[in-house]
């Protein structure tokens, strides 16, 4: 079964150019992964400093894989200096339509 979400993130000040920029070049390593089938993020247009980045792998065992990667751990890493909270908050998501 299919394992999608939706990280939330919310730089902290100064920091959301640079967050932008380093999930740009993670969503590149991310899409290459085998079982990834979405990885994109978005920047809130009135809250440049939010994100939300929308995940969808094959299958629980993709999912894992990403979250054990080397570039994974690594950004999650980062995140504890830049992000509020030091991380992202994962809502996981089912699709109501196959379409």
């Amino acid at each position: 079964m299919e394992v999608s979400l939706i990280a939330h993130l919310e730089a902290r000040d100064g920091a959301a150019d640079a967050l932008a920029d380093r999930l740009a070049l993670h969503a590149v390593k991310v899409r290459q992964e085998l079982g990834n089938r979405q990885f994109q993020a978005f920047r809130h247009r009135d809250e440049p400093r939010r994100f939300d980045v929308v995940e969808t792998y094959t299958d629980e065992a993709a999912f894992e894989s990403h979250i054990a990667a080397p570039h994974s751990l690594a950004f999650n890493a980062w995140l504890a200096d830049v992000a509020v909270g030091g991380q992202s908050t994962l809502t996981f998501v089912e699709a109501v339509s196959k379409v």
